[in-house]
């Protein structure tokens, strides 16, 4: 099938109730199965890993803030048992299984990335996303060690520049490119304003979408200091107050050198001078640090709390209006008996203090920003979200140069999944035969061509206009007349529309 024939594919982040026997147990991701019989549990995506890394029994919670089993299995996802499945399959490790060889661990990024792949139990099993049918022999990975610190939660789903999940959706026609983009969704709110987040695989969610993109390229080099390769500068932070006034929480001639990291818990860990800032604006007093679902963040009395949003504008020239709601949020956590349960008397801020490290934003910079990473181009895009629940796949930019083969650069694609066992079998002697005969008809053919080209060159010479050099760098997209992207490639949001209702599933 040409790769330009392959539609976007989506699934939602919503809540997943993690333990069929326990009602409330839900966690917040995307729901997945792996093994024979399928095993649930929810995922996280994470652009700065290439495997896919899902917790056996042994989970590495911290104890000293998850007090039970009971807890750390919610909390991530719940477990997956290989001996439990009839189609896992061990490895010497997640190499030998066909996944990535290589988890950078740049300054910042959780401590233990570094060792994953050696010290990992690795192996293949089946792994599905909900789609028609689950990926066989995927390589997976199964953490032995506490390498993400445990409050980042749930399953590691890899969607780096050498994603195994991502070159086995390109290398099983799933997909037509290495694209990925996510929305988190509002929640924390009433069902009339809740609005699920999703994930799609191919290309970007037109619907979800609002006025101008801003893109730019990935960069994963040490001096950037961003471990996901989406380096920003925050350019202002600012309160938007109930009467319509704003105030700057950025110091004069002052930004701040951020990177998106989609599977943190907060909306922004910045140097502790903004979170000062933010206080002495709002008159707010921290009444200490939770060690809930939002694992630092900042408590507060909620009966003083600020109550009007938080702008983001970023060098670029983009806007990103988080609503009060996405950044005050009531404190939440898994309580002993794996429900998720909510003190409405105090409130959370997602913001908090970083220092030594790079600042960061985190999921709920996309409660109001939407994101699309395409490896194949080596770009991320931003736009401001749509909330809602409207949906209106596009594929991306690079669909049209049909990117289903090996990339060079920033993204390389590895044989390992499929087509490493796919063996070519050899040429008869009267196939050889025929070929020989038909190169040489063909390379008659050309030379009677290629004369009668250039001698209507010739003749026409004198009328020809010169060409457009504007025109050098334009890409034609297939059908519907559309004008041409060139490199510099815009793509159109949407009208904004209200959201709608989200609920939960149960698995």
């Amino acid at each position: 099938m040409p790769c330009n024939e392959v539609n976007p594919f989506q699934l939602p982040i919503r809540d997943v109730q993690v333990l069929p026997d326990i009602p409330d147990s839900f966690m917040k991701g995307i729901a997945a199965t792996v093994g024979t019989p399928p095993q649930n549990i929810v995922v996280l995506a994470w652009p700065d890993l290439n495997n896919t890394w899902i917790y056996g029994p042994q989970a590495y919670c911290d104890k000293t803030v998850i007090w039970n089993d009971v807890i750390c299995r919610v909390r991530r996802g719940n477990y997956y048992d290989e001996g439990n499945s009839s189609t896992w399959v061990k490895a010497d490790d997640i190499v030998g299984a066909g996944g990535a060889a290589t988890e950078v661990q740049p300054s910042g990024e959780e401590l233990g990335v570094g060792g994953l792949v050696t010290s990992s139990l690795g192996g293949t099993d089946n792994f599905g996303l909900n789609l028609n049918e689950s990926l066989a022999s995927f390589p997976i990975g199964i953490p032995t060690s506490a390498w993400d610190h445990g409050y980042t939660i749930l399953h590691a789903m890899g969607l780096g520049r050498n994603s195994t999940i991502l070159n086995a959706l390109l290398q099983t026609g799933q997909i037509s490119s290495r694209t990925w983009s996510i929305f988190w969704g509002r929640m924390w709110v009433d069902d009339n304003s809740a609005v699920d987040g999703s994930i799609v695989f191919g290309g970007y969610d037109q619907q979800k979408t609002i006025g101008k993109n801003y893109t730019q390229p990935l960069d994963f080099s040490e001096n950037t200091g961003c471990w996901t390769g989406m380096k920003v500068h925050i350019s202002s932070v600012r309160l938007n107050f109930r009467n319509g006034d704003d105030q700057e929480l950025v110091d004069h001639n002052s930004e701040i050198d951020a990177c998106i990291v989609p599977q943190r818990q907060l909306l922004l860990e910045a140097p502790k001078w903004l979170l000062d800032n933010f206080q002495s604006a709002t008159g707010m007093q921290s009444i200490g640090k939770s060690y809930g679902l939002h694992w630092s963040a900042s408590l507060y009395d909620a009966s003083t709390v600020f109550d009007g949003d938080l702008t983001i504008s970023l060098s670029t020239g983009l806007e990103i209006r988080v609503p009060n709601s996405q950044y005050l949020v009531p404190f939440v956590e898994i309580d002993r008996n794996g429900s998720r349960i909510f003190n409405s008397s105090e409130r959370e801020l997602l913001l908090t203090a970083v220092t030594g490290n790079p600042a960061t934003l985190g999921r709920y910079f996309l409660t109001a920003a939407y994101l699309m990473v395409d490896i194949d181009s080596n770009t991320f895009t931003l736009w401001q979200a749509n909330p809602t629940s409207d949906s209106k796949l596009v594929g991306s930019p690079s669909n049209i140069e049909c990117t289903n083969q090996t990339t060079s650069g920033s993204g390389e694609m590895p044989l390992s999944y499929s087509q490493a066992s796919q063996a070519t079998p050899g040429l008869s002697g009267g196939s050889i035969a025929g070929i020989v005969v038909g190169v040489v008809g063909g390379l008659a053919i050309l030379g009677i061509g290629l004369f009668l080209y250039f001698r209507r060159v010739r003749h026409n010479h004198q009328v020809t206009t010169s060409p457009n050099l504007n025109d050098e760098n334009q890409i034609e997209l297939p059908g519907n007349n559309k004008p041409p992207y060139s490199l510099v490639q815009e793509l159109h949001g949407s009208p904004e529309v209200l959201p709608e209702v989200s609920g939960h599933v149960a698995r």
